[in-house]
């Protein structure tokens, strides 16, 4: 067998092999965005508290207070493991101690991610049967730069997402095996049970993916001919491993419940009306968090999700009489679909807080990339073939060309629209890094400060002893000449007076000519 052959049989893990290589650099070369310390902090809380309890210890846990409480750290079990392996690697070694542990941990989120695709791979795989589909699907789906954008960075997001991908990988193997063989092997219901568990550890929304559990089962009693108690009856005792297990490994994960596990109830109250005051930029209209319109949601699925997604959910009622004699196959399409549906009205109608355009939703986007690209592929497989290739190809020059704003993408839609002032851009603030290249390069006296909105995320790129001056004394009488650099959601902030622009941070994003602008800097004399 000559190389060839080897490269084109072997081709998708070369593919990650490469991937996690260049990923891994991306990664370590990111900048810290605004939730990570406050991710860390709740972390090493967490730790004291476990430590405390379990060895009569008297470590500081007083960040654990209000909101903090609710928040889970399910991530850092896994990030604590590979930091092992990358806190020593030389890219980072001239950082504090704590910016080399928040760069580490953005290993461990691509990682996660990766996991995810190879998990989608999986799942395509089953519903298909064709080694070339789930290839090709899973590379299109890493590539896919909003998600790719975040696995550099998004401690919280993208692992909440990537275990839910896993947990949907295996309520389609139980439900497959019972379809088959009218059973349910434990293996499957521990592996569930414990990743279930491990879930609600990172996020408490993870109590919606119990809706599409339920839809998987309803819909398993449509093809089996089964009414829904006589199923439960049936497999009560693996019912009751499933729940016990999976809230026992939740509790063990979360020491802030030992004390009171019915705090639980009170989590998921707070979190789904949790008390954030900003608003998302959403076609122009700043939409607050706590007053957003039924619209919000749909806006932003339909402006962030690629146009071959669009185009293969646009399939569905020509697929569906196609696929009807395809039992299994049109079980799991129509269980994702409602249940992604069913979880998207939920929040529309209980009016929970969203912002940040998709983020606290992004764990649906996997289930509507394994909908679309499957009736895509039961249409016609080489039109399937054809757009994916073109897509993996646009996806990655776009993520060349907009790294580190990955996040940011947006579809080709935005030609109609424009983007600048219209979508909300570099709200996480991955834009310090580059300032931060910008301001050593001017290579500032001691006695030049620095005022920015994000002083925190510039510091650990900057030389030590760099001077700032906090953000809320910008127009105050401050001694001159002094440096201003807006970004995330201040780029629309006043500057004092007789300041100039000295370096403005653009992209072009797709085809498009227009200049989206992430960050500014000012020098003020």
């Amino acid at each position: 067998m000559n190389l060839f052959h080897i490269i084109k049989k072997n081709y998708f893990y070369l593919f990650i092999v490469c991937f996690i290589f260049i990923g891994v650099l991306l990664a370590f070369n990111t900048g810290i965005t605004h939730d990570e310390y406050h991710d860390l902090f709740v972390w090493k809380a967490n730790k004291n508290l476990i430590l405390n309890k379990l060895f009569n210890s008297n470590l500081d846990t007083s960040y654990l207070t209000g909101g903090n409480l609710y928040y889970g750290s399910g991530f850092h079990y896994i990030s604590f493991i590979v930091e092992f392996l990358t806190l020593q690697i030389p890219i980072i070694d001239n950082f504090d101690e704590i910016t080399k542990l928040l760069l580490s941990k953005h290993i461990t989120v691509f990682l996660f991610f990766v996991t995810s695709g190879i998990f989608i791979r999986k799942i395509l795989k089953i519903i298909t049967n064709n080694s070339t589909f789930s290839d090709l699907g899973s590379i299109f789906y890493l590539l896919y730069p909003y998600l790719l954008g975040h696995s550099f960075f998004n401690v919280k997001d993208i692992p909440f997402l990537s275990v839910w991908c896993i947990c949907t990988y295996y309520i389609i193997r139980i439900i497959k095996t019972f379809l088959d063989k009218d059973i349910i092997l434990k293996k499957h219901i521990i592996f569930i049970s414990v990743l279930t568990g491990y879930l609600l550890s990172i996020r408490i929304s993870g109590i919606l993916i119990f809706i599409q559990y339920l839809i998987f089962i309803f819909f398993t009693t449509e093809v089996k001919k089964i009414k829904f108690l006589k199923l439960i009856r049936k497999f009560f005792k693996d019912l009751f491993i499933f729940i016990f297990l999976t809230f026992s490994i939740f509790f063990l994960l979360q020491p802030t419940y030992w004390e009171n596990p019915l705090i639980f109830f009170q989590a998921i109250k707070y979190m789904s009306q949790h008390i954030q005051t900003v608003c998302t930029i959403t076609l122009g209209e700043c939409m607050k968090a706590q007053e957003l319109p039924a619209s919000y949601i749909p806006i932003w699925f339909f402006f962030k999700l690629p146009l071959i997604i669009l185009f293969g959910l646009s399939l569905y009622p020509f697929i569906e009489s196609k696929i009807k004699s395809k039992n299994q196959e049109l079980l799991i399409i129509n269980s994702l679909g409602l249940s992604s549906i069913s979880i998207i009205i939920l929040l529309i109608l209980f009016e929970v807080n969203l912002y940040d355009e998709i983020r606290q939703i992004m764990f649906l986007l996997p289930s509507i990339f394994i909908i679309s690209l499957s009736l895509i592929f039961f249409y016609s497989r080489k039109i399937f073939k054809y757009l994916t290739l073109f897509f993996i190809i646009f996806f990655a020059i776009q993520n060349i060309k907009i790294y580190p704003y990955n996040y940011v993408w947006i579809n080709n839609l935005s030609h109609i629209t424009k983007i600048g002032g219209v979508f909300e851009l570099d709200y996480w603030g991955v834009s310090t890094r580059n300032i931060a290249s910008k301001i050593n390069e001017i290579n500032l006296k001691n006695s030049e400060c620095i005022i920015s909105n994000r002083n925190n995320g510039l510091k650990p790129f900057l030389r030590e002893g760099q001077c700032f001056i906090p953000f809320n004394d910008l127009h105050k009488n401050n001694k001159r000449p002094f440096y201003v650099s807006l970004m995330e959601r201040a780029l629309s902030k006043g500057v004092p007076n007789n300041c100039s622009l000295i370096y403005t941070e653009n992209k072009k994003i797709n085809f498009s000519h227009e200049k989206v602008s992430m960050a500014i800097l000012y020098k003020c004399d």
